[in-house]
Order: C-alpha cells, then sequence, then structure tokens
C-alpha cells in the first residue's frame, strides 16, 4: 500500500532523501514524490519542466506499515522536520481507489506527462456544454477535448483551465477527501505558439542527446 508522509512546505525533498537514507529497503519499498510535467516560457522559448504534484507531501510504499512507522518515529531529524504534533497528521495510508487513479496518471517514475487538448468556442455548438464526442464546457464560452495523456477519459475531473499558463485544474480523492490540484497541458491547434512550442521542446531533446 501507499502511505502519505505530510511535511513542510518546501521540504518534500530532504524529506525523501532522508527516509532513503535511514530506513531499511525490507520495510519500505519505495520513497517518492509523485511530479507533473508543465510548460513555462523562458525568455521567449517554451521549455517542458517537472514540478510537484501534491506540495507537502512524500509518499512511500510498503507491506508494514507498522514496522515503516516505527522506524520513521526513531528518526530524529526526520520528526522536526514534520513539525506536527499529532502522529496520525502526517503518516496517513491511500485507499486502493486513491492509489490506482494516482498510478493511473503517472508513469513509471511517478511522472504525471503532459495531456493533449483541443479548445474550442462552445457558441458555435448549439446548447453548449458537454456532449456526447466528450467536448467538456471550461467556462463561459468554452468547451474542452482531450486527445490524449493522462487526463484522457477523466474530463470530468477537469474543474478549470488556464490557457494563458498552460494548465488546467483537476479534483481528484486524496487522503478521504477530494483535492484541487493543476496539471500541464500542450494545446492542440494553435498553429504559432504549439508550433513554437514544439520547436523549442524538440531543440532541447536534441541538445541533451
Amino acid at each position: 500500500m501507499w502511505y502519505v508522509i505530510q511535511v513542510a512546505g518546501g521540504r518534500e525533498e530532504d524529506t525523501a532523501a532522508l527516509i532513503r537514507g535511514q530506513i531499511p529497503h525490507g520495510v519500505m519499498e519505495e520513497c517518492f514524490i509523485p511530479r507533473k510535467e508543465r510548460v513555462k516560457k523562458f525568455h521567449g522559448r517554451w521549455r517542458c519542466v517537472e514540478e510537484i504534484l501534491f506540495p507537502g507531501y512524500v509518499f512511500t510504499a510498503t507491506r508494514q506499515p507498522e514496522a515503516l512507522f516505527l522506524s520513521l518515529k526513531r528518526v530524529t531529524r526526520l520528526t522536526k522536520l514534520l513539525r506536527s504534533d499529532r502522529e496520525i497528521d502526517y503518516f496517513c495510508p491511500l485507499s486502493r481507489e486513491e492509489e490506482a487513479l494516482i498510478r493511473s496518471i503517472g508513469d513509471p517514475r511517478h511522472v504525471t506527462r503532459l495531456s493533449r487538448l483541443q479548445i474550442r468556442d462552445n457558441r458555435e455548438e448549439e446548447g453548449g456544454g458537454q456532449n456526447g464526442r466528450g467536448w467538456k464546457a471550461a467556462g463561459p464560452g468554452r468547451e474542452i477535448l482531450v486527445l490524449s495523456g493522462p487526463l484522457k477519459n477523466q474530463e470530468g475531473r477537469i474543474v478549470s483551465c488556464n490557457l494563458h499558463k498552460r494548465e488546467v485544474t483537476v479534483r481528484l480523492p486524496f487522503m478521504g477527501q477530494e483535492t484541487e490540484v493543476r496539471m500541464g497541458i500542450e494545446l492542440v491547434g494553435e498553429k504559432k505558439e504549439n508550433a513554437a512550442f514544439r520547436k523549442s521542446v524538440l531543440k532541447e531533446a536534441d541538445e541533451k542527446i
């Protein structure tokens, strides 16, 4: 099962490194921080970057939660990083449904890749709103269709769409309640800007090779 450890904002990397270095592999199978891809514009060029998907949380996979919990309590530096008065606040299991959904939107490295979206003016369609072809209302005058990526068939979870920042806000079940996270998108149909983004990303990939 997956367990989440709540940490102070900005301490995710430090906490994960500490856990990996102090907890025996037999007690913990994996310690990771789910990430997401998103695009940002730097000096006029689009670049694909990775950011933390659930800020303030570190994920662990274990078949021995009690042993892992006791091991975590013995790490003095970790206790200081967590800064919590109640143990239950920072060590919680995810339900199987929550784990399955987060797995489905991530790759083997636990990175949620960009989803490719098409946007249209829903005033062009009589009645607007969601219809049988998968279009979903995305605010006044707009509809979106997910063509590919982790949001495919998850359109109903999209709450809002920020075209300027190339991201959507998605509502996901997490720790027994609904939480909103932002996920990166690539727009299809914007010929000028989309071509510039693809050219920038391809050039960056060639430079890495």
